[in-house]
């Protein structure tokens, strides 16, 4: 099956496109991108539901069969969207990708950072710090503290276990063998991403990492009773 094109998923998901958005997953290898295709899914239902539910119900099988990290709680949310039921929890229209860079980011430029529980809006730590970002630009944490989520990074432990698995799907046992070798040691991150594009895999990683953090950024909310809308 063709590969999904990720930039035309996601122009038709902004536009609000079902037409578009099923024009781009059907036919296509989705595996690897099930948050990402998730995540138009009631937008389409919305628009086009009759041609859409096919999709969303294949979508929700093949996130239970590969039961990763969020996978489950998107499963539940796209069944609760076909059945017209309230996604429960709290429900926060969470930009996933920006949760994830922040989430996953370096720590030593910052430890975490906050959610906006109105807005859905992620703030680096440092947006709280007015000696950072100015009097003007500083995001007041303090005057309704119930309305943030605050969170801690969790480093690159994760992202070292995406090489990995990626790596060992690799059906080549040569390629795999060089994937597995340059993640070892100091530098691993650069390696491996010099390496995927050597090799014409740079679409295929990007896929399959995004999704996996999308994932984990997913898990993280429901665990604090937040789903997101």
């Amino acid at each position: 099956m063709p590969t999904l094109d990720l930039s035309e998923l996601r122009s038709a998901i902004a536009a609000a496109d079902a037409a578009r958005f099923l024009a781009a997953v059907r036919g296509h290898d989705v595996d690897d991108a099930l948050h990402q295709v998730g995540a138009g899914i009631p937008m389409a239902l919305a628009g086009r539901r009759q041609e859409v539910e096919p999709v969303a119900l294949s979508v929700i099988n093949r996130l239970t069969w590969r039961a990763g990290p969020g996978d489950a709680v998107l499963a539940e949310d796209l069944l609760a969207c076909l059945r017209g039921a309230p996604l429960p929890g709290r429900v926060v229209p969470v930009d996933l990708e920006m949760l994830s860079a922040t989430l996953e980011g370096d720590p030593g430029l910052s430890t975490g950072g906050y959610v906006d529980l109105r807005t859905g809006e992620v703030y680096d730590e440092s947006s709280i710090d007015p000696m950072m970002v100015g009097e003007d630009a500083a995001v007041d944490i303090e005057t309704e503290p119930d309305r943030w989520l605050r969170f801690d990074r969790t480093g690159a432990r994760d992202g070292w276990r995406d090489m990995a698995a990626f790596a060992e799907r690799q059906h080549d046992a040569a390629l795999r063998e060089r994937l597995e070798r340059v993640i070892e040691g100091r530098g691993a991150f650069g390696r491996f991403r010099d390496l995927v594009y050597q090799e014409g895999l740079a679409d295929q990683w990007d896929a399959f990492s995004t999704d996996r953090r999308l994932g984990r950024a997913r898990q993280f909310l429901a665990d604090e009773g937040i789903r997101v809308g």
